[in-house]
C-alpha cells in the first residue's frame, strides 16, 4: 500500500456523497409510486420502489463499510490518511440515506 491514499479516500467521498444524492431522489419517488399505484388499483410500482430502496441502502452499506475497511488498512500500515475537521462527527452513508428515504 502507498504511504498516502489520500486520492483514493477523496474518490470515495465524493462516491459517497453521490449515494446520499441519490437517497434524495428516490425519496421523493415514493409518492410518485404511492399516487401511480392508486390510480391503476395495484402495488406494482410501490413494490419496485421498495426494491430500489433496498438495493440502495445496500450499496450505502457496502459503501460504509468499503471506507471502514479502507481507514483501518491505512492504520495499520501507518498511511497517511485525509484528516477532515469541522467540529462534527460525519454520520455513516448508510445512516444517511436510511435517514432521507424515512427508514432510519
Amino acid at each position: 500500500m502507498s504511504t498516502d491514499v489520500k486520492k483514493e479516500q477523496v474518490a470515495l467521498l465524493r462516491f459517497e456523497k453521490k449515494v446520499v444524492g441519490l437517497a434524495g431522489l428516490l425519496a421523493a419517488g415514493a409518492a410518485t409510486a404511492k399516487v401511480v399505484d392508486g390510480k391503476l388499483n395495484a402495488t406494482d410500482a410501490t413494490a419496485a420502489y421498495a426494491e430500489m430502496e433496498a438495493a440502495l441502502i445496500r450499496l450505502a452499506e457496502a459503501t460504509s463499510q468499503a471506507h471502514e475497511v479502507l481507514a483501518a488498512k491505512a492504520t495499520e500500515s501507518g498511511v497517511m490518511m485525509l484528516q477532515a475537521t469541522g467540529g462534527v462527527p460525519k454520520r455513516s452513508v448508510s445512516s444517511a440515506v436510511a435517514s432521507i428515504l424515512g427508514i432510519g
